[in-house]
């Protein structure tokens, strides 16, 4: 999938709102170290997911490798690979939801927006 100008700004700003995810702290500071509260301790798993799926995309080679297969099925693959990273991720129930808790599903919400802009018809093709 080759990405548009626009996607490209939701991407990039999904990947930076995944790693504010990661290190900023899921649950209240006052019952566990900063440490224990991040969420990256919480979610490498999906990490490692996401950054695949980013670099299915964000990597112009490979992007242009994989969309000799058709963009429809890189988009259906990003959306299976972003279901995954929901589904693993959003496990945890943090007594407080924090900054860190509520920028992981957003973050995927971003990046699968840019998907989606830069894949707007069914055949493919982008209308820009």
């Amino acid at each position: 999938m080759i990405l548009t100008n626009t996607g490209k700004k939701f991407v990039y700003s999904a990947i930076i709102m995944m790693f504010l995810s990661m290190v900023l702290p899921w649950e209240s500071l006052e019952d566990y170290t900063y440490a224990e509260s991040m969420g990256l301790s919480l979610n490498v798993i999906p990490a490692i997911i996401f950054v695949c799926a980013a670099v299915i995309v964000v990597l112009k080679p490979l992007a242009v490798l994989l969309s000799r297969i058709g963009t429809n099925y890189i988009f259906l693959l990003l959306c299976l690979l972003q279901a995954i990273i929901l589904y693993i991720g959003m496990q945890y129930y943090p007594d407080t939801y924090t900054i860190g808790y509520l920028l992981f599903p957003a973050s995927v919400i971003v990046f699968m927006l840019g998907a989606i802009y830069s894949t707007n018809r069914i055949d493919g093709t982008t209308g820009n």
